[in-house]
């Protein structure tokens, strides 16, 4: 779409009630951050969600308005977003990535790639996110988010669960967009775009404010920038929450205590490379402790660790291969419907070629619920691979290893 910022202001003053926070117990405020801010003192602002935020879209213009409405505030922005990735790498990345910032404000998206179960393990994943922020020094005030795709009708299931039991407010983005589509003066696609029936699909009522099926175009960030700003305009003058204090945890604290662990803590055998830290590096540079990278069908590794849940934080590449994988002795539990996930899986096989996706940071959340000791990953790089892939390599960032004690 050819959009400019007047047009999209002109549809915006009837969808700016799609911000709300949930029924169920006192809601927190946004009290505390704008104090800071109205004081002129430093004030972090982190976004930590998937390519929706990672986009320079509704991440950007809301932060523009924070610099605008308080110049005087010393401001800093962590763009903490990962594209194709969930609260289950999140948990795993919160330390890292967005508590060693120090942050006062956390906008948290990662809804729509979390998918939609309504299940204890989508809630454990964002609780444990909640849990480690407000046992971090700054405790700071959180956000949910709740973006969607072109056919709007995302349904919101786990969130609000995890959003009532601790008190954080909400903001579903998907009204906002449900009441503009009921517009008739919105912009109207061109014929070039009418004809690329594989990229859009004109038929969902959504499709008008999306690059694609999910990811908003500069209408769609637009309209959510602007619901975002009118709930945070409601939240200026708030009156501040208390510190937040930890109770016991609405599922687990099985993602609340998590850590990344080198690869180098891995015994390998066959040809690997191992590859030094490079914090510029596109390929490796989020992997502060090095890289490994398998070379061969038949390289294997054997890794012990003492925790609950277990992933690899591991690369899509071009070259990419697959690999089997067992836990101590490969015989998985029942399935587990109620909780969902990988709880008590102990083997598996996980492809990282890119498929009809484009090399990139991603992951393999491999089990959880496993019993509390130690145990130990063996992993085979196998012979087959996907038709995408010119190659067998397996590279691996970290170990993330869940439940500690």
């Amino acid at each position: 779409m050819n959009l400019n910022f007047a047009r999209v202001a002109a549809i915006l003053p009837c969808l700016l009630l799609g911000a709300h926070a949930q029924d169920g117990g006192p809601t927190r405020t946004l009290g505390r951050v704008f104090a800071k801010l109205k004081s002129g003192e430093a004030t972090t602002i982190a976004y930590f969600g998937g390519s929706i935020t990672a986009a320079p879209g509704y991440r950007v213009k809301t932060f523009q308005w924070f610099q605008e409405t308080f110049p005087n505030a010393s401001l800093l922005e962590v763009n903490a977003a990962i594209g194709g990735t969930g609260s289950d790498l999140g948990a795993f990345r919160c330390a890292g990535d967005v508590i060693a910032k120090r942050p006062d404000l956390v906008f948290l998206e990662f809804s729509l790639n979390d998918g939609h179960p309504s299940n204890e393990f989508r809630k454990a994943t964002v609780e444990g996110i909640v849990r480690q922020l407000w046992a971090s020094p700054t405790q700071p005030e959180i956000v949910f988010l709740y973006t969607t795709s072109r056919a709007l009708n995302h349904p919101r299931v786990s969130y609000p669960a995890v959003a009532r039991f601790y008190g954080i407010p909400e903001i579903d983005l998907q009204p906002t967009l449900v009441a503009a589509s009921k517009r008739t003066d919105l912009p109207k696609p061109s014929a070039e775009q009418l004809a690329d029936t594989k990229k859009f699909d004109w038929s969902q009522p959504g499709q008008i404010f999306m690059g694609d099926s999910v990811h908003p175009n500069e209408l769609g960030h637009s309209l959510y920038a602007e619901t975002i700003i009118a709930w945070l305009k409601t939240q200026v003058d708030a009156t501040p929450s208390p510190a937040p204090e930890l109770g016991a945890p609405l599922v687990s604290e099985e993602f609340a205590r998590v850590a990344l662990l080198a690869p180098s803590q891995a015994k390998l055998s066959g040809d690997w490379e191992t590859l030094g830290p490079d914090p510029k590096s596109g390929k490796i540079g989020r992997y502060a402790e090095g890289a490994i990278n398998a070379r061969n069908a038949g390289d294997s590794l054997a890794f012990d660790f003492e925790g609950t849940a277990l992933g690899i934080y591991l690369n899509v590449q071009s070259d990419g291969g697959k690999f089997e994988w067992s836990i101590d002795d490969g015989v998985s539990g029942p399935a587990d419907a109620t909780f969902g996930g990988p709880r008590g899986v102990k083997k598996g096989v996980v492809d990282t070629a890119p498929g009809k996706y484009f090399p990139r940071y991603n992951y393999a959340l491999l089990t959880t619920g496993l019993a509390p000791g130690k145990h130990t990953l063996k992993l085979r790089v196998l012979e087959e691979k996907d038709a995408t892939s010119s190659g067998h390599r397996i590279l691996i960032g970290y170990f993330m290893v869940g439940g500690l004690k």
